[in-house]
C-alpha cells in the first residue's frame, strides 16, 4: 500500500494510481503594491506567498486500472464543476520533501497523445496539470 500512496495523487481525499513523472513548485510573491522611490529604492508591502504546482502525471502503458484512474482524474480535473465553488481540490502527492499537500484549482489541463506506428494504436502519454493556490501559504505549511 505504501508503494501506491508514494506514486500516486491524491485529490480530494481519493487516490488515483498514476504515475507522477513530475512536480514543480513556483514559489509566487503578489505584492499588495511596489512601487520605486526618486532615489530608487522599492516600498513595497507583500501580501502573499503562494506555491503554484505543476505536476506531470504518466497513463500507464497498458495497466487496466492505472488507465482507468488516468481516465478519472482527467473528468475530475478538466471539468467545469471542479472550480465553480471556489474551493479548489485537496491535492497530495510525494516529493522528495515527503508528502505535499496544497489546496489548489486546475488552471491548464495538457494531455499528450502517443502513436505507436508499428501497431498503429494511440494512446494518452501523459498529462500535465497546472495548479493555481487558492490562498498564500508559508514554507512551514509544506
Amino acid at each position: 500500500m505504501a508503494y501506491k500512496a508514494e506514486r500516486g495523487i491524491t485529490v480530494d481525499g481519493k487516490l488515483y494510481d498514476v504515475d507522477v513523472l513530475s512536480v514543480s513548485l513556483d514559489t509566487e510573491f503578489i505584492y499588495k503594491y511596489a512601487e520605486r522611490t526618486e532615489d530608487y529604492k522599492l516600498n513595497y508591502e507583500l501580501g502573499g506567498v503562494f506555491f503554484n504546482q505543476s505536476i506531470t502525471i504518466g497513463y500507464g502503458y497498458g495497466a487496466e486500472k492505472q488507465s482507468t484512474d488516468f481516465s478519472k482524474l482527467w473528468k475530475l480535473l478538466s471539468s467545469e464543476s471542479t472550480i465553480d465553488n471556489g474551493t479548489g481540490h485537496n491535492v497530495k502527492v510525494w516529493t522528495p520533501l515527503g508528502r505535499v499537500t496544497f489546496l489548489m484549482y486546475p488552471d491548464k489541463v495538457t494531455v499528450a497523445l502517443k502513436r505507436d506506428r508499428d501497431k498503429q494504436g494511440t494512446w494518452w502519454e501523459s498529462m500535465t496539470v497546472n495548479f493555481i493556490a487558492v490562498g498564500p501559504h508559508s514554507v512551514d505549511e509544506i
